[in-house]
């Protein structure tokens, strides 16, 4: 196979890099040859119907060329044309029953979970269909690739390991047994081998994640810079996660105002104080009364702790009618947006109950005055870092969050401190950090949206995975720890071999119906996802 790298940013190595026949001195000079050749390309390719709308600088910047292009990919007949010559030689007769057996695979796998997405297809089950229709060197074609799932299925049919985990035996010899029909009798179904795909998918989030999942990696070099991007966020942003224990001194707590108003970044460094770390805080709507116009924190009235459940009915706590939230009219305030430079009105929240770590004890405390300070402190401080500020569009999904909480723009579905560590996070994964860090990146968003539990009763986080819907309780947590937690779980994503793949496959940006190569020419299996099946049929 003529592509040979360990790692696209490892600038250190400095070659020589062979790719599509030509040699170059280093892997960052092979990227800038094929992205000026990209470059030249795309008044072309913007002739494609369904060519991906966006900046050419942008698209140029996310691509990889040859291999993996946010845009139709034009290098892919140069890549198949170099796969067929390194094709192995097979006289055999192609000779293929139906595969007819029942096809499950468990989800809990590090490759699976390491990036979330919808109508995701465990690599494993792909891996069978693939065994049993082609030969090592054959190219795979799948239009709807999502997160590229079928690419790494067929660069794991030369992974021994993987194959034996799948109950299929391995001779020496490469041929590959499989006993599903009779469990004594052990038949030849394939080869172990590395079968090369072509990945399509219209999303360019999922053609970038599946670059990621099928592009060779460094795990050392990615853990070494994604640990230090955490350190370097933990330093800036640390401050921001801090609180006493519930046990502290009344000396101790004014002694930390002080510091706060004093050096609200620096109040870690006085080690005589108890800091504990926030894991997440809980935060309230508040409502008003119909009867008697006082506020209500709704945590407050119609949580039953001890029950662990909301209750319908509840008493207003100032004049003791009885309520439910239908009843309720919501808080509101105004505020100015320094993001948007405009004052917005939103609803009331406030924070009810924050989860700490000291050591290794987790414990629960209410807000206290230090707690309220310290989000005072952060609120009345500009960000210093980019984020997204776009407005929300118009549509049926976006109307609740509008219409219940004020939600107008993206950034105010996040805490100013949140927005701050999540915006220092993105900005020092760019520049010369791998896509890699994007992808460790990008991946945490459904770790920040997923329901979780307290205690012995759940409650929603401020934003559910896969909807916009906004509820009355709602549970920040802290980022660092979270992209702490998808590093371990990516690295030992990485570590498998799955991420230490020999080669990348061809990963393209494109509507399939304009998919401009001959399939049938190059390719030796179509896989589908059968739910997406009949899309497949009504392509012109």
């Amino acid at each position: 196979m003529a592509w040979d790298l360990e790692f696209e940013q490892d600038k250190k190595k400095k070659g020589p890099v062979t790719c599509l026949g030509m040699v170059f001195e280093s892997e960052e000079a092979r990227r800038t040859y094929f992205t000026e050749e990209l470059k030249k390309k795309l008044p072309e390719l913007k002739n494609i119907e369904g060519f991906p709308k966006g900046r050419d600088e942008d698209i140029l910047a996310l691509s990889d060329p040859p291999y993996y292009t946010a845009c139709p990919n034009p290098f892919l007949p140069q890549i198949v044309e170099e796969w067929e010559q390194d094709r192995p030689q097979n006289d055999d007769p192609y000779l293929r029953e139906p595969y007819a057996a029942d096809v499950s695979e468990g989800k809990n796998d590090p490759i699976y979970n390491a990036h979330s997405y919808h109508t995701k297809v465990p690599h494993k089950a792909i891996m069978r269909y693939i065994l049993h229709y082609t030969n090592p060197g054959d190219i795979v074609f799948d239009g709807f690739a999502g997160t590229g799932m079928t690419g790494v299925a067929a660069q794991l049919c030369g992974d021994r390991k993987t194959v034996e985990s799948l109950g299929y035996r391995v001779e020496e010899d490469g041929t590959i047994l499989s006993n599903e029909d009779d469990e004594t009798v052990w038949k030849p179904i394939s080869k172990l081998g590395v079968r090369h795909a072509i990945l399509n998918d219209l999303s360019p989030a999922a053609s970038f994640i599946a670059y990621n999942y099928n592009t060779p990696t460094d795990p050392q070099l990615f853990q070494e810079q994604a640990e230090q991007v955490l350190r370097e966020v933990e330093k800036e942003c640390g401050w921001m996660y801090a609180t006493l224990p519930s046990y502290a001194t009344e000396e101790q707590r004014e002694k930390a105002l002080e510091a706060l108003r004093n050096h609200p970044q620096s109040i870690l460094e006085d080690t005589s104080l108890p800091w504990a770390k926030i894991n997440y805080t809980v935060w309230s709507d508040v409502f008003v009364c119909p009867n008697c116009s006082h506020e209500i924190i709704f945590w407050e009235a119609a949580v039953d702790k001890e029950q662990g459940k909301v209750r319908d009915e509840f008493l207003c706590p100032s004049c003791g009618v009885q309520l439910t939230k239908k009843k309720l009219e919501r808080a509101w305030v105004t505020a100015y947006d320094d993001a948007i430079h405009e004052t917005v009105r939103h609803a009331k929240q406030v924070p009810v109950l924050i989860n700490y770590s000291i050591g290794k004890r987790r414990e629960d405390k209410i807000p206290d005055a230090f707690d309220w300070a310290l989000l005072n402190v952060i609120n009345s401080q500009p960000i210093p870092y980019w984020f997204p500020t776009d407005r929300m569009p118009e549509g049926y999904n976006t109307k609740q969050p509008k219409e219940s909480h004020g939600i107008t723009h993206v950034h105010q579905f996040y805490t100013k401190r949140n927005l701050w560590t999540m915006a220092m996070i993105a900005t020092n994964a760019n520049g010369d950090k791998p896509s890699r860090i994007h992808f460790w990146r990008g991946s945490i968003d459904h770790g920040l949206s997923k329901r979780v539990k307290h205690g012995n009763w759940s409650f929603p986080m401020s934003v559910l995975s896969g909807t916009l819907y906004l509820p009355a309780l709602s549970r920040e947590n802290n980022p660092i720890y979270f992209y702490g937690n998808k590093l371990r779980k990516l690295t030992s994503a990485i570590l498998s071999s799955t991420f230490l793949i020999p080669s990348p496959n061809i990963i393209e940006t494109n509507d399939i119906s304009a998919f401009y190569f001959s399939v049938k020419e190059v390719v030796d299996y179509i896989f589908i996802d059968p739910p997406r099946i009949k899309k497949l049929i009504l392509l012109p």
